[in-house]
């Protein structure tokens, strides 16, 4: 090695290691870091669904609950529309409609002045619809007795697949990490 050839220090200058796992918070309470990985962790693990509005039904705030899923039963949803379409567009539009479909636990409704959403039972079955024939009916499908979960969930969002993709984005975003703000659109996530 010359001398003209500077070592570089083993640390950044602006390093600053963890002092610890205690540390005094500005307010004089402890503040341990254990504590909050723990805390952190089983707010993950206990979160089992998710609300999700449904734009354009904003009087009475429509809503889908959908539950987690296993990456492996995403990726049977994912191998049974690879072998049903062979274009991108609808691999991806079904996959999301089916991924929709499969996990969707009911709709629900948060009309103004409510404060918690309450089950879409148009029926009063005591039962929230899903994407399904009593849904199909609410919406006065011309073969409501006939249609299928996709043609229901493509109608829900005005057979506006964009709409559709949207709305699945938010609930893969959400699996990705339960922890996210399904109410922000993608450009607002800095993603």
């Amino acid at each position: 090695m010359d001398e003209t050839t500077e070592v570089p220090d083993a640390e950044p200058a602006n390093f600053d290691p963890v002092q610890g796992f205690e540390q005094g918070a500005a307010n004089g309470t402890e503040f341990s870091l254990a504590d909050a990985f723990r805390q952190d962790l089983e707010e993950l693990v206990e979160t089992k669904t998710v609300m999700i509005s449904v734009r354009g039904y904003d009087r009475i705030r429509l809503q889908v609950q959908y539950h987690m899923a296993t990456g492996k039963r995403l990726d049977e949803i994912s191998r049974k529309v690879q072998r049903e379409y062979k274009d991108t567009f609808s691999r991806n539009l079904y996959a999301a409609i089916d991924t929709m479909i499969d996990l969707c636990d009911g709709l629900y409704v948060q009309p103004e002045g409510a404060d918690e959403p309450v089950i879409l039972d148009p029926d009063e079955s005591g039962y929230a619809c899903q994407f399904d024939q009593t849904l199909a009916e609410l919406m006065k499908m011309p073969d409501a007795a006939t249609s299928n979960a996709r043609t229901v969930v493509r109608r829900l969002f005005g057979n506006n697949d964009i709409a559709v993709l949207n709305h699945a984005e938010r609930l893969s975003r959400w699996l990705q990490n339960a922890k996210a703000d399904v109410e922000l659109e993608f450009w607002q996530t800095g993603e």
